[in-house]
């Protein structure tokens, strides 16, 4: 059982997005399954190779930090189209951050999908944040149980649109996503 979590706080330097959600799996033998979906009609999605700015396309992110208690470790990013390229980075900020591809892990591989959800079209990203990549950027096993508590927010942004939009979950204090001060807490039950 996992909690739905919806993206409400969008940017006034936007419009609201389209109504968007998470969900954040754990699954101890693998990793976490962050599963996101989208009720957008035609995503723009021109990106197609990791690591490109999927964040200009129309785009869902997460950003977790499993370790927060750490200081100088950070939180991984993966931020998807609709095509399924992705960018994924670690770091603890905008500014101080790697590829994960960088530092000698592999990049995550999502998968899309669209479907009809109570009539409305939508597209889902689904990822896999392997525990083994975890283990090796936090240098610490990953052997969480319940009540172990995570911080987090995810994403809905579109830049490169007639009408760009930014949302989070957790609301941030300015268009910035890289504030991990305001990332919410996420409990594993």
């Amino acid at each position: 059982a996992c909690e739905t979590l919806q993206i409400t706080h969008f940017r006034e330097e936007g419009i609201p997005g389209p109504d968007t959600f998470a969900t954040l799996a754990w699954f101890p033998e693998k990793g976490f399954e962050l599963t996101m979906w989208c009720f957008e009609e035609d995503p723009l999605a021109v990106y197609r190779n990791p690591n490109e700015p999927v964040h200009t396309d129309s785009c869902m992110e997460c950003f977790l930090n499993v370790f927060p208690e750490l200081t100088g470790k950070g939180y991984i990013s993966v931020e998807a189209n609709a095509n399924g390229a992705s960018h994924s980075s670690f770091g603890t900020d905008r500014h101080n951050r790697d590829y994960i591809l960088n530092l000698g892990q592999p990049h995550p591989e999502v998968e899309v999908t669209y479907h009809v959800r109570d009539g409305h079209k939508c597209w889902q990203t689904r990822c896999l944040i392997r525990r083994d990549v975890l283990e090796a950027l936090y240098g610490r096993p990953c052997d969480f149980g319940p009540g172990h508590k995570m911080r987090a927010n995810f994403y809905k942004c579109a830049e490169a649109v007639a009408q760009p939009h930014w949302g989070a979950w957790s609301a941030v204090s300015r268009l910035d996503f890289h504030m991990p001060e305001h990332f919410g807490i996420l409990e594993i039950v």
